[in-house]
């Protein structure tokens, strides 16, 4: 079996296990683009999508998911098709798919969709898009209804065609006309690169929100234990334990809010809106995060699984009903951010402060409005943040709270060390935690600077650990801390 590589434009696709060039013929019309439905990575999301919906639909959409379900799988794509349950949005397609067929419009090419299961989203797509042209109507399983599916293109497209498949290896019928694209009719088999897994599931977990569980770990140097191995120990399961549980809770916002994402200027590039990632991987990967998350603190006691447990409570109530209600949803993602403070009061067994927990509402209470304030400046008049509780209207009585709660949090840095620091006997020189208000002051300050001229990134903590000055002020803190336990 010989190696084969395709000439489009200017770019050239390998299929992986084929290595000889594929002759081009040129001719003087540009060829059709035709794309493969069924292959291109949409069935299962279709359906997967079309049933969650139905569930969101409370019991009349059980009843609907059950009615299609009931036939039997052969009729179940054929079922969500005719619903038309999911409209054709360009999150629900292969992002490559949609870069090709829009070069191939821009091109001049014809754009054809080729499908078995869904002929009622393909007329939609012809309907309602600028790039889709017609629709092939041809068999789809065994090597026969795949030679037929290539003979049905052939006979639409008899001056050869460009062909799309999903699949990283290509469809079988795309196989087979690469085979025969020496011959008269002309087939330049388009087929995907190999997507890189880890990065798109490193993405869809979003690991840099990680750096949030770090706050497990405050607690036990606050309380003078930064030397004990066992309590660290115990504090790193609850750092992963968080982690898993968290990423599974994003995956799950990110499955309940497709339709909202999908139409943000930033969010619609996620894994699961841009199509990178399918609902039923993301499923599994949200079952197996909760599972083995829960697992984890449950080994280290019941204290330690009952707060993750109103941890996870807390984060499904934001996800399906919180996030929508406006400065309520600020406050709920500070309490998330101080649960994680709690928890390391419980995995290490240290004692926990009050002032360390009105802080860290104060504080993430105004990171959290920095994040929909940003939001909100890029909204037109009169528009309002998808799924979200905030109108443009909004913007200054957000900005408001927003500077007040940072000025709040600077404020209780400097009454800890004034009424707590100095009492605590660890510290020998606590002088040097004047460092951190004037950090915090700074970093809150750039902070919303940066949200005043429009220029934050939509995640402020994603921000911070990536901004030069931001990791340098957290340096400052981190170095009067140090300073403060020394004797000089």
């Amino acid at each position: 079996m010989g190696g084969r590589a395709a000439v489009v434009g200017d770019d050239v696709f390998a299929t992986p296990g084929w290595a000889e060039p594929v002759p081009v013929l040129r001719v003087e019309r540009p060829l059709p683009l035709v794309i493969d439905l069924d292959g291109a990575g949409l069935s299962p999301a279709f359906v997967a999508e079309a049933a969650i919906r139905a569930l969101r639909g409370g019991p009349s959409g059980v009843l609907s998911l059950l009615s299609v379900a009931l036939p039997g799988r052969g009729s179940f794509d054929h079922a969500f098709d005719r619903s038309g349950a999911v409209d054709p949005g360009p999150g629900l397609f292969d992002a490559r798919m949609l870069a090709a067929a829009t070069r191939a419009d821009a091109e001049g090419r014809e754009v054809l969709i080729l499908t078995s299961a869904f002929p009622a989203l393909a007329r939609r797509l012809c309907a309602t898009t600028t790039w889709a042209d017609d629709v092939i109507l041809a068999p789809r399983g065994d090597d026969i209804a795949e030679l037929a599916r290539l003979a049905a293109v052939r006979t639409r497209c008899p001056g050869g065609f460009v062909a799309f498949s999903g699949a990283d290896e290509g469809a079988p019928w795309v196989r087979a006309a690469a085979r025969q694209a020496a011959e008269p009719g002309l087939v330049d088999a388009v087929a995907p690169p190999v997507r890189s897994r880890s990065r798109v599931w490193v993405k869809a977990a979003r690991l840099h929100q990680w750096t949030k569980n770090l706050l497990v770990f405050l607690p036990l140097v606050l309380a003078g234990r930064a030397f004990d191995g066992s309590a660290w120990l115990m504090a790193a399961m609850g750092f992963l334990a968080f982690g898993l549980v968290a990423s599974a809770t994003y995956l799950l916002n990110d499955l309940h809010d497709l339709d909202h994402d999908r139409a943000h200027r930033s969010k619609r590039h996620r894994p699961l809106a841009s199509g990178a990632l399918s609902i039923p991987a993301a499923l599994v990967g949200i079952v197996s995060g909760l599972g083995l998350g829960l697992g984890l603190a449950a080994a280290s006691g019941p204290a330690s699984l009952a707060i993750l447990s109103v941890y996870l409570a807390a984060t499904l109530a934001y996800t399906f009903r919180i996030k929508r209600v406006a400065l309520l949803d600020a406050v709920t993602l500070a309490g998330l951010f101080t649960s994680r403070l709690v928890a390391g009061v419980v995995f290490c067994g240290v004692a926990g402060s009050a002032w360390l927990f009105v802080l860290s509402m104060f504080l993430f209470t105004s990171l959290a409005l920095a994040k929909r304030y940003g939001e909100i400046r890029h909204l037109a008049p009169s528009g309002a943040i998808p799924g979200r509780g905030y109108v443009a209207e909004d913007g200054p009585v957000v900005l408001a709270f927003g500077t007040a709660t940072a000025a709040a949090a600077v404020l209780m840095v400097s009454l800890y060390i004034v009424e707590a620091a100095t009492r605590q006997a660890f510290y020998v020189t606590p002088e040097f935690l004047w460092l951190a208000p004037v950090a915090v002051f700074v970093w809150l300050g750039r902070i919303w600077l940066l949200c005043g001229r429009g220029t934050l990134n939509d995640d402020p903590v994603e921000f911070a650990i990536t901004d030069g000055p931001s990791l340098a002020l957290g340096l400052a803190v981190l170095t009067g801390f140090c300073l403060a336990c020394m004797r000089f």
